[in-house]
């Protein structure tokens, strides 16, 4: 039966190599081919001229003599398989062999199957067939692959853009008087973490971090959605509880059931030395009080986003003065497990915290995620299996 995944054409365009020294066996192979609808075929009478044959041509298929003098067919399998270009070219070994020691040598050499002399044209043309299919298909397979990996690198890319640039990040330090720190490490699969932040007057900058659930391109798909979405709410972004209700009001119909998105939104208000915030299900923040040298996790409650259609959001407040420092860390951080099973706790995380502001840093909210940072990779025992975002925001001195 003909794999339907692979069409006739594309079969008998393969080229095939016969390696054979005898002529009356070339000959006969040739016309076993050719009757087949197999015309693309070139010889070679040893093994040196079939190696650079294949290596000039690239065969799709061999068909193999064992035998031979010079270099015989065991040597050119060693040969050939050294080269990774030519791990999925199948090698049809034909010979009059039939010890298995001599059998399992080719085997182990490369080749790909047997068949017997004398030659039945049926069972070459079968075993041609079964091959080239074969290797087709690998083919296909590969191109797809190499096709979706791209376009998961495009959508990587274009995620990445959604994050605030350098130069964003330098110019809300200026204007707020600001230390601003970020690590954005993408796990190997697309992710649904995002962060982002909105200066929405000189007084005041909106910031924020959202977690989509999932992997891979739904996930991503999804943050290019919420990033829309959030533009849309843009009038309601001063009030953050108000802010969060009209974007799950938008984003719930647009969810599958089993997605949903945990998010913390907020608004550092300098004139007022607060930040007002809501959140759905964050992770809860870490703000580092500077008078009373301690930590404080703010709460992380609230409906993720797009489980509920009519969800509530209560707007919060907490003193967000000169030299208080915020930080917020996606999952990541705080699910990670090390050799034990073991996951960082709010303690480990607030006495990470608190070392790093009695170090008196000029750049504390870079020194805090840099600890944050070391401290996870101390911790975890495998490569990380979530994005890992970490924010801070440092005020600076009056």
């Amino acid at each position: 039966m003909k794999p339907s995944a692979i069409p006739n054409e594309r079969l008998f365009n393969s080229l095939i190599l016969i390696v054979d020294d005898v002529e009356n066996n070339r000959a006969m192979l040739v016309r076993s081919l050719n009757s087949r609808g197999y015309h693309k075929i070139i010889i070679a009478k040893e093994g040196m001229e079939a190696l650079q044959l294949t290596q000039d041509m690239k065969p799709d298929l061999v068909i193999l003599d064992l035998i031979m003098p010079g270099m015989d067919g065991f040597s050119y399998c060693q040969t050939i398989r050294r080269d990774p270009l030519f791990d999925n070219m199948p090698i049809v070994v034909q010979t009059m062999l039939e010890d298995m020691e001599n059998k399992l040598k080719a085997f182990y050499l490369g080749a790909s199957d047997f068949i017997s002399k004398p030659i039945d044209p049926d069972e070459l043309a079968a075993r041609t067939h079964v091959h080239l299919s074969r290797k087709l298909l690998i083919e296909d397979l590969h191109n797809f692959q190499k096709q979706i990996r791209a376009e998961i690198e495009s959508a990587r890319v274009m995620q990445e853009r959604l994050i605030p640039s350098a130069q964003n990040i330098a110019m809300c330090e200026r204007i707020f008087d600001m230390k601003i720190a970020v690590h954005f490490e993408p796990s190997s699969s697309l992710g649904g973490d995002c962060w982002g932040m909105r200066p929405l007057s000189e007084k005041k900058l909106a910031i924020y971090s959202y977690d989509f659930s999932g992997h891979g391109i739904s996930a991503a798909l999804n943050v290019f959605r919420i990033h829309t979405l959030m533009n849309e709410c843009i009038h309601t972004a001063a009030d953050a509880g108000h802010f969060l209700e009209q974007l799950n009001m938008r984003l719930h119909p647009l969810l599958e059931r089993n997605e949903f998105a945990t998010m913390f939104y907020g608004v550092i208000d300098t004139d007022s030395n607060c930040i007002i915030y809501a959140t759905a299900a964050a992770p809860a923040p870490i703000l580092f009080n500077h008078r009373e040298q301690q930590c404080e996790f703010l709460s992380g409650t609230g409906f993720p986003l797009g489980s509920v259609s009519n969800a509530t959001y209560e707007k919060k407040y907490a003193p967000f003065l000169p030299e208080d420092l915020l930080v917020f860390c996606s999952d990541c951080v705080t699910e990670t497990k090390n050799a034990n099973g073991d996951v960082l706790t709010d303690k480990d995380i607030a006495n990470c915290m608190i070392s790093v502001m009695a170090e008196n840093n000029p750049d504390p909210a870079r020194r805090a995620v840099d600890a944050l940072l070391t401290k996870l990779k101390n911790h975890q025992q495998d490569p990380l299996e979530d994005d890992l975002t970490i924010n801070a925001y440092w005020r600076g001195k009056k």
